[in-house]
């Protein structure tokens, strides 16, 4: 684009008009038979051509093609561009309810008497009000009426989707504003049927973030706020078909294209701390000034002049998690609620629109996805949960104070245009600037600078298609364009000759020019080098336009159009007097239609210039970038003509009619060639456009649009507008892949499901496995599809159909996900028992737990139900399962009551006894065994473990009166009575005043706690000696005549602590066995005894031994002398 030739605008684009003739004919061809590209339902589609009426009937002979006025008569030129106004519905009565009675005669007869408001949509107490208060207006005077006191908002889905709308009031108070304080938003197709309808506002508005995990997530936790229509500022959609709405406080409210709720309902920007000085925002604190709607997300501009950019992403793409990774530091994240809990299925009355072939639903029907409020559908709405909210705050608020600057306008550069792989935010500035935040952990802002090129502040920026361009709008009503890194200028286009208002809307026809709209002035479209059209809509109260990538879709009060540049080689062809190839093939075709033997030779010439190939090619390309039915056919027909002649040619290997290259002629030259396979796949996505484009579906996409989302993306457009059957047969038809294939049939088989009340429940089952079986080679292609239409069946009452297909389910997971969703959680928990899944058998538990949590007031009683349940009828490897994890809970209530329900007493006791030694409090521990002392004793095996627990308490209080009664250093804190006995015996070498006392407390502790007598002694010998009581251990010695344990412990505890010799030798003495005096001897190094003890017993070894280990010169020679005289 030359920047210097949009300096020379001069003229008032509104003083002439651009007349679009609506009169004329472009019926082009006609076929009576049917199409192998064409659906023969579309043959009479209506609105469907280039000049506004398209599609038309069967015309009456081949004269027709002569007769019809040239297509280029149906376009407008700006500048050297042709484009082109193709009017896709006409007469729309946009969303028409059916209403709840199921009386659709009354209800189209009170359509029919009733004012069409157009986009205008009110709630029914609001017209009821509304229309009492303006009974006396004309339904002209009604509309100016409603125009003027009401806003109705329109958002439009990318790439041909379904719109939303919503009305709001115009100002806060009055009549109008009490009167419609609530509204509804209503997501429709392009041809006026209602998709869904959403109440605005809900009717309890919870500000709390509750799955918000920043930090600062539940500020506003405990606040609660009601909402009226006025509040709303903003609605769009993304480029995931999400509907996002913002509310003035920078509430969020996002809905799938069923009307579920998709996130909760969170704020943009949150308070910050009023203690540091800063001004709060969100909470309803701060109004926003704007929020703008893009591919991504949205972005919001409050009045204190901070943003936020949030973004909407989906957790099952890698490329999302990689790109959440990468997010700046201060970023927070909004999770999606799991609406399973609360999910019901509507009934087929309920909702609006009828089946695909615009029937009333019914058993047969395909448009079965009616859904009521709050609803959830487990095809539609199965997806929703793994989306969420990555929202970063920018510090736009802080530069704008240091520079003293406000903000004008927002706009966001999608992420797939920046070099950092993260949107950028560009912000118009009141210094005629704009600066450009970088959303990437950088998060820097540069100040482009560009007041040379900028004449006014900016407020309204659109970036193009492609990124590349970035179209202003500024306040002395200058338009201009100019590249997105600022260095080239492009256009500076004067508009306010025709108004010095800001436009309506303002959006991008493709990427060649800018389409501006102000009410009651119309369209304007200013193209590349300063030239412009003028569409007039006179009479239109509401007036949207959105931008695609290859056009604009216009959407008014009664119809959907587009404005599109007739694709180059089109434009080419189609020209008058044009002499490209592809013309003259399409002149040629034509003759041959009309008989005239010219056409052959026509044909032939092309064929010597060597272009045949080319021209083929423009002429299936130009069909399918065609609306117009016959259009299309007269294109394919004269590729398919051409074809013919490229096969005369010659049939070698790779030539056009003849075989593709690389093959062989094995199959006798029947397989088709490269151009063949082209003609057939554009063939069938014509046939896909065209049943798209068809009102009962509503889809208008273009062939590039087509291309960008491609088959599998339709097919999920399709599934959430409520189009299963269709979806299926796509896939069919289109031989797509076997998964997605399989999504399709289990949705169709699911909505089957949903709305089949005549039949029984084997009848219904049959049908759906059915249709889940339609086209499948193995069993295994199904994997989760009989889960999937086993749920949709449980959601609509029908618990026979869904226990029928779930015994066919050979997916384990899947199989117990649908049975836990379904309520059916022992089986559930069954089944992952049998396939030794822990995973699997933890989630079951985990979902029962909240749904008895759920059903119970009380959170004990609740508790005690799930044990309770858990014990009785799941398997065992559940129970065993929450046992190991209640064990690693510092609380051990749940374990002890899990395993008290299952009467393991033994188990339960000792893990209240095991947790009370860990007690630091006493009187803590005395409480938790006494509990484990009542658990031991409600089970007649655990008598036993009763008794322990029993005797430890009496322990640990005689431990604790004999703290009392003579300190506390008496005894530790010991679980052992034979502890217990050896801290008292040394205690009383402290206190040796006392330590007879404490002597005879021993005894007494002995006794009463059975300990065995030669333990006892045992204790004490080590007592004694450790704490050098060594008359007390003589006089135990002397005690008894033949004591319980033998005298060799006396001796070996004197021997360790070194004491004399003659002590040793007294204990000794004592033992009676002559070995144990020989290695008493040897431990006390008396080898002079141990020499004799060793000669009595007359044992060379035990000399030998002593021999070796003693150092003294006089017992080794009395040892080699016994060894020599007994050798």
């Amino acid at each position: 684009m030359n920047a210097n030739a949009f300096n020379q605008q001069n003229k008032n684009p509104f003083d002439d008009e651009v007349q679009y003739d609506d009169d004329s004919d472009d019926s082009l061809f006609t076929d009576d038979g049917d199409s192998s590209y064409c659906d023969g339902n579309n043959s009479n589609h209506d609105n469907n051509g280039t000049s506004g009426k398209g599609g038309h009937g069967n015309a009456k002979g081949k004269q027709a093609i002569a007769a019809a006025a040239p297509v280029e008569s149906s376009w407008q030129f700006l500048g050297d561009l042709p484009y082109r106004r193709v009017s896709l519905y006409d007469d729309i009565t946009w969303g028409p309810e059916v209403p709840t009675d199921g009386n659709t005669d009354n209800h189209h007869n009170h359509n029919k008497n009733s004012k069409n408001n157009g986009l205008t949509s009110l709630p029914p107490e609001a017209q009821t009000n509304i229309r009492i208060k303006s009974s006396h207006l004309s339904p002209h005077e009604y509309a100016q009426f409603l125009s003027s006191t009401t806003r109705t908002i329109v958002a439009s889905c990318p790439n041909g989707g379904p719109i939303a709308t919503i009305t709001i009031p115009r100002s806060v108070g009055g009549g109008i504003s009490g009167a419609l304080s609530r509204t509804q938003i209503r997501i429709m197709t392009n041809a006026g049927q209602v998709l869904s309808t959403i109440d605005f506002p809900p009717d309890v508005v919870d500000s709390g973030q509750k799955n918000d995990t920043s930090a600062s997530g539940n500020a506003n936790a405990n606040q609660k706020r009601q909402y009226s229509a006025s509040d709303v500022l903003s609605m769009g959609f993304t480029s995931r078909c999400i509907l996002v709405l913002i509310l003035r406080d920078s509430y969020c409210l996002t809905f799938s294209l069923s009307g579920k709720p998709i996130l909760p309902p969170f704020y943009i920007l949150q308070q910050v701390g009023v203690s540091a000085g800063v001004s709060g925002m969100g909470g309803g604190e701060l109004e926003l000034l704007e929020a703008t709607v893009y591919e991504g997300g949205v972005a919001v501009l409050s009045a204190n002049m901070t943003c936020a950019l949030m973004e909407i992403l989906d957790g099952r793409e890698d490329g999302d998690e990689d790109y959440r990774n990468s997010a700046f530091v201060a970023t927070r994240i909004v999770r999606a609620y799991d609406y399973d809990d609360e999910a019901d299925i509507g009934s087929a009355g309920s909702g609006g629109g009828g089946g695909e072939d615009g029937s009333s639903p019914g058993a047969g029907s395909a448009n079965v996805f009616q859904r009521s409020d709050n609803g959830f559908h487990p095809i539609l709405d199965s997806n929703t949960a793994s989306y969420y909210a990555l929202i970063t705050p920018l510090p736009t608020s802080t530069h704008a104070k240091s520079n003293y600057i406000s903000y004008t306008s927002i706009a966001v550069l999608p992420r797939v245009h920046t070099q950092s792989r993260h949107p950028d935010l560009f912000l118009g500035t009141s210094e005629n600037s704009v600066i450009i935040c970088d959303t990437s952990t950088s998060g820097g802002i540069i100040d482009v600078s560009c007041q040379e090129r900028i004449t006014a502040p900016i407020i309204q920026m659109k970036f193009a298609p492609n990124g590349r361009f970035l179209a202003c709008f500024t306040k002395n009503s200058i338009m201009t364009v100019i590249s997105t890194n600022f260095e080239t200028k492009v256009l500076d286009f004067d508009t306010s000759d025709g108004s010095s208002d800001l436009p309506h809307n303002m959006e991008w026809c493709g990427e060649d020019s800018v389409v501006l709209h102000w009410k009651n002035l119309g369209v304007l479209m200013v193209g590349p080098y300063g030239d412009w059209l003028r569409f007039p809509y006179d009479g239109i109260q509401n007036l949207q336009l959105c931008a695609e990538i290859d056009c604009c879709r216009v959407i008014t009060d009664h119809s959907v159009e587009i404005l599109q540049r007739v694709p180059p080689a089109t434009s080419a062809m189609l020209r008058i007097g044009s002499i490209e190839p592809s013309a003259m093939l399409l002149d040629a075709s034509d003759a041959f239609q009309d008989g005239s033997p010219a056409s052959d030779e026509a044909a032939r010439a092309i064929t010597k210039t060597g272009l045949l190939m080319e021209a083929i090619e423009v002429c299936i390309d130009a069909a399918s970038k065609e609306f117009d039915i016959d259009m299309q056919k007269r294109l394919l027909r004269a590729a398919s003509y051409g074809m013919h002649f490229g096969y005369k040619g010659g049939s070698k290997s790779g030539s056009i009619g003849g075989l593709a290259d690389g093959m062989s002629d094995s199959n006798n030259g029947t397989r088709p060639s490269e151009m063949a396979m082209v003609f057939v796949e554009t063939a069938k996505k014509i046939r896909v456009l065209n049943a798209l484009r068809d009102p009962s579906v509503g889809v208008v996409l273009t062939r590039a649009q087509y291309d960008s989302i491609d088959a599998t993306g339709v097919v999920a457009r399709l599934i959430s507008m409520k189009r299963p059957a269709m979806a299926s047969s796509l896939c069919t038809y289109l031989q797509l892949d076997e998964a997605v294939r399989a999504y399709t049939r289990a949705a169709r088989a699911a909505a089957f499901v949903a709305t089949d009340m005549n039949n029984s429940d084997s009848e219904t089952a049959d049908a759906a496995i059915k249709i889940l079986n339609t086209d499948i080679k193995t069993s295994s292609m199904n994997r989760g599809g009989y889960a999937t239409v086993a749920l949709a069946a449980s959601k609509a009452g029908r618990q026979g159909v869904a226990n029928l297909l779930l015994t066919l389910e050979s997916s384990i997971s899947d199989k117990v996900l649908a049975l836990t969703a379904i309520g059916m959680h022992s089986d559930a928990a069954a089944v992952a028992a049998r396939a030794r899944d822990d995973d699997l058998i933890f989630h079951v538990l985990v979902e029962f737990e909240k749904v008895c949590i759920a059903k119970s007031a009380d959170a004990s009683n609740a508790q005690m139900a799930y044990l309770g349940t858990v014990v009785k009828k799941f398997p065992p490897e559940a129970r065993h399962l929450l046992s190991k994890y209640f064990v690693s809970m510092h609380d051990i209530k749940h374990v002890v009551n899990l395993q008290t329900k299952a009467q393991n007493y033994a188990v339960a006791g000792s893990i209240v006894a095991e947790r009370a030694l860990n007690l630091p409090r006493e009187q803590d521990r005395l409480s938790s065994l006494q509990e484990a002392s009542r658990i031991f004793g409600r089970g007649k095996e655990t008598i036993f473990q009763k008794a322990c627990t029993d005797e430890y308490l009496e322990l640990i209080l005689e431990q604790e009166r004999l703290r009392r009664a003579y300190g506390q250093d008496v005894t530790a804190k010991t679980s052992s009575v034979t502890d217990t006995i050896y801290n008292v015996l040394c205690y009383a070498a402290v206190k040796m005043r006392e330590a007879n006392k404490l002597l005879a407390e021993c005894e007494k502790l002995a006794k009463k706690f059975k300990v065995p007598e030669k333990r006892l002694w045992h204790t004490k010998i080590r007592a004694f000696s450790v704490t050098e009581q060594w008359g007390n251990m003589r006089y135990l010695a002397e005690s008894r005549a033949k004591p319980p344990i033998s005298f060799k412990y006396f001796a070996s505890a004197a021997i360790k602590r070194n004491r004399e010799v003659s002590d040793i030798l007294w204990y000794v003495g004592k033992v009676v066995d002559g070995e144990e005096r020989y290695d008493l001897y040897c431990e006390g190094k008396l080898w002079k005894r141990a020499f004799g003890e060793a000669k009595r017993l007359d044992d060379v070894r035990r000399v030998m031994h002593i021999r070796s280990v003693c150092n003294v010169p006089e017992i080794q020679r009395m040892c080699d002398d016994y060894t020599a005289a007994n050798s």
